[in-house]
């Protein structure tokens, strides 16, 4: 059977039980993506900012398999802090950041630690990212 929804070119991804943590501050940008992350097949958990998405995953409650966060966000979180934060409270925990500035991704900002897919991109780069994410080792 053919998915309608995935673009052509699109590589297969696992889904059904995939659960990703979208955090980005900038509402409309969290909702596309979120958006792009469901027709994908991923069932998704969306947080306007870090201090959000530590309670999240501060849940042991809430499964979490991959944390997709922009870099830059307000608050004393970034991005990369978050995936820090994140990883060091569930090992297992996979991480995607994104930025619409990849100078914002230096060395300060996990550079080399963690992939980051550049903004704007395509559903099929964020499939191909994200796929790459979950099969990588976790960031221990």
């Amino acid at each position: 059977m053919v998915d309608t929804q995935r673009p052509a070119g699109t590589p297969p991804i696992p889904s059904g039980t995939q659960v990703v943590l979208a955090v980005d501050d900038d509402e409309a940008v969290r909702r596309v993506a979120a958006e792009n992350l469901r027709r994908l097949g991923f069932a998704v958990i969306e947080a306007r900012d870090g201090s959000e998405a530590m309670r999240i995953l501060g849940d042991p409650a809430q499964h979490v398999d991959l944390l997709f966060t922009d870099v830059r966000m307000p608050g004393p979180l970034s991005g990369p802090a978050l995936a820090e934060a994140a990883v060091r409270q569930r090992p297992d925990l996979r991480v995607l950041l994104t930025s619409g500035n990849l100078q914002d991704v230096g060395p300060d900002a996990g550079q080399g630690r963690f992939p980051v897919l550049s903004k704007p991109y395509r559903r099929a780069q964020l499939a191909a990212a994200i796929e790459a994410s979950l099969a990588a080792p976790p960031h221990t």
